[in-house]
């Protein structure tokens, strides 16, 4: 399962879900910088919770990458929404996962 997410023109993220890492419970973020792309991988979760845990911890890595492209401090009000948005997009995918 695939998704693309927009971050309004300034950022595209690509996520896969129910990716085989060997393990169930992880996942993983690899970014691009030059092309302000990040791609996620989601594997196989054991339960509800832990895919909560796996979804808010990439998108936080995606947040970190954008902040930095950016040089938006992660503390700000502007960081916090950005998480938000991410984590949003991403449910209208697996929230079908839940």
């Amino acid at each position: 399962m695939r998704q693309d997410i927009d971050v309004n023109g300034y950022w595209k993220i690509i996520v896969v879900y129910n990716v085989y890492l060997g393990e169930p419970n992880t996942g993983f973020t690899q970014t691009d910088f030059s092309r302000k792309q990040s791609i996620v991988g989601i594997s196989k979760v054991t339960n509800k919770s832990q895919l909560i845990n796996t979804i808010v911890h990439e998108a936080k890595h995606v947040q970190s990458h954008i902040c930095r492209y950016y040089n938006v401090s992660e503390g700000s009000e502007a960081a916090a929404y950005l998480i938000g948005y991410i984590t949003q997009q991403m449910y209208k995918v697996f929230k079908y996962l839940l």
